[in-house]
């Protein structure tokens, strides 16, 4: 590889997921662009998922092993080990196309300056299922673009995923930024939230990365309706005025929004008094339509309100 060509390394944390990660790690070794390699980064996994990744035995594929410690330490783990100047992260339930590496490295070439490298992605299932999330504010989404406001878009809707982002490794080391321990819910997005309040976002509108949904046990499915810690820590710091100011009235919206989808996912799960208390924050009327359709439907009887509850 030329040496002016970015060095890719992809994280792919991996805990019981034996019918999937083998896909993941192909798609990383099929890509249109080649990574510099593969870190693998065994959770303690209790079925043959690390046996099969040894299985494949590609030398560009290492795998680690570790006590389980929860996503968010094996990613560290793997920023750690990789040896490419940027992190690609990948879950072993999903997978990239071929042509996603190859347009991270074109969003390198056009943007070096970046904190972060994005596409889009889309939701899919094993059963033919397959939708690409709508994008708001996306100017060209077929072009290269440098996005400066994150939070006015991501306050109206997430335009990537774990799975479909690149960091460069100086970032995460000089700026002693990682995913925090413990955490399994948001624990990305603090990564993603702190680099946006320092560095531009590099972004293609392509959908280049797939999302699987309906996995037992997955991400997506476990977390709870509570605000997420990433989002109080972000709070926090709009509070305290540490965020710069060309982002606050994104960050405003965009904790709005966190605070009414949480209240939302609590009064799907009959949770009503802790949805009101998120509800009754006055910071959620920075998205009036939808805290007003919440509102009505936390005080509807409980035998209708489920088909009430907005999508967004």
């Amino acid at each position: 590889m030329n040496q002016l060509q970015p060095r890719i390394s992809a994280v792919i944390p991996l805990y019981n997921k034996q019918a999937y990660v083998e896909r993941a790690v192909a798609s990383v070794l099929q890509s249109g662009y080649p990574a510099h390699d593969v870190i693998v980064v065994d959770d303690g996994s209790t079925d043959d998922g690390p046996q099969r990744v040894a299985a494949m035995g590609n030398p560009r594929v290492r795998l680690i092993r570790q006590s389980h410690g929860g996503v968010a330490a094996a990613r560290n783990r793997g920023i750690s080990e990789a040896s490419g100047d940027y992190i690609a992260f990948l879950d072993a339930d999903d997978y990239w196309t071929p042509e996603y590496l190859p347009a991270i490295a074109d969003l390198i070439a056009h943007f070096p300056e970046c904190g972060m490298y994005a596409t889009h992605f889309y939701y899919f299932r094993d059963d033919g299922f397959r939708r690409v999330p709508p994008l708001w504010g996306i100017k060209a989404p077929s072009r290269p673009q440098q996005i400066e406001r994150f939070f006015e878009i991501w306050g109206h809707g997430i335009f990537f995923c774990t799975c479909s982002v690149v960091i460069p490794v100086r970032i995460l080391r000089d700026f002693a930024i990682s995913f925090p321990d413990g955490e399994q819910h948001g624990e990305d997005m603090d990564v993603w939230f702190r680099i946006a309040e320092r560095w531009p976002i590099a972004y293609l509108g392509q959908p280049l990365v797939g999302y699987r949904l309906g996995v037992p046990g997955s991400l997506m499915t476990s977390h709870p309706g509570d605000f997420p810690p990433a989002y109080e820590r972000l709070a926090a710091r709009y509070r305290s005025n540490a965020i710069p100011h060309h982002h606050r009235k994104g960050v405003a919206r965009t904790l709005s929004v966190a605070r009414l989808m949480s209240a939302r996912r609590l009064l799907l799960e009959s949770e009503r008094g802790r949805a009101l208390k998120l509800l009754y924050d006055p910071s959620c009327l920075r998205a009036p339509r939808f805290w007003l359709r919440l509102l009505l439907a936390a005080h509807m009887p409980a035998s209708v309100r489920g088909h009430f509850i907005p999508a967004c």
